[in-house]
């Protein structure tokens, strides 16, 4: 008679607990590589936000902010000059700042100057990001048509703009500015000042202000690129 035997093959299940101790293996190493994969994601969450993430924040100039001699902007190098906005943050080569100031006068808005600025992308040595504080300033003069107010700035290492040497006066009677962060992706109506006072919105258009306020004001609008 011949003895029948049982034999566990290498195909054939473990015993309870050696599958435990699989298990607990398994979870392990998951847990391990979900772990690695979190910091991974980490690091590159923080060279994007450190390096490439363009945002900047927004703040009424002070008293304290020094008034600079001259502002790329002005036409005129003896411009009665005052800091009205400060934008302060990283910008890259391709980082730009884009300002315009305009005139809303009974509805009827009139473009005075704009500008683009930002970072000269010939500086040997210079840091792939660096952070600027640009001080956005109203230069007023005398000219033989009126008196002119245009939008100037200081801070930056290039720029490019136009101006016109259109005539408009506006009592200061009231001025506003808004504070927070800027993005890319829309434009922000920054400084509004005038002779009549309102709630400053920066999500309004250039257009949408001149519909919904009556009366006399300078308004800078801005947009990070």
């Amino acid at each position: 008679m011949i003895a029948e035997h049982s034999l566990v093959g290498r195909d054939a299940e473990p015993p309870p607990k050696e599958l435990a101790r699989a298990d607990r293996s398994g979870v392990r190493f998951t847990l391990k590589h979900l772990l690695i994969s979190l910091a991974v994601l980490a690091v590159v969450f923080a060279i994007w936000a450190g390096y490439f993430r363009k945002v900047v924040t927004v703040r009424a100039a002070t008293v304290n902010d020094p008034v600079r001699e001259s502002y790329f902007g002005f036409d005129n190098d003896n411009a009665d000059s005052r800091n009205i906005v400060v934008v302060k943050g990283g910008f890259t080569k391709d980082t730009w700042l884009s300002a315009s100031l305009a005139a809303v006068q009974n509805g009827e808005i009139t473009i005075i100057n704009e500008f683009t600025v930002g970072r000269s992308s010939n500086r040997i040595g210079s840091l792939p990001k660096e952070t600027l504080t640009i001080y956005l300033a109203l230069g007023e003069w005398e000219s033989s048509h009126g008196r002119v107010t245009q939008l100037g700035s200081v801070g930056q290492t290039r720029g490019g703009g136009a101006n016109s040497d259109v005539s408009v006066s506006i009592p200061n009677r009231f001025s506003d500015c808004f504070v927070g962060t800027m993005i890319p992706g829309r434009s922000y109506l920054i400084y509004v000042e005038g002779d009549t006072f309102v709630q400053l919105d920066s999500n309004l258009t250039i257009k949408e202000f001149a519909e919904k306020h009556a009366g006399n004001f300078f308004v800078v609008i801005a947009q990070l690129k």
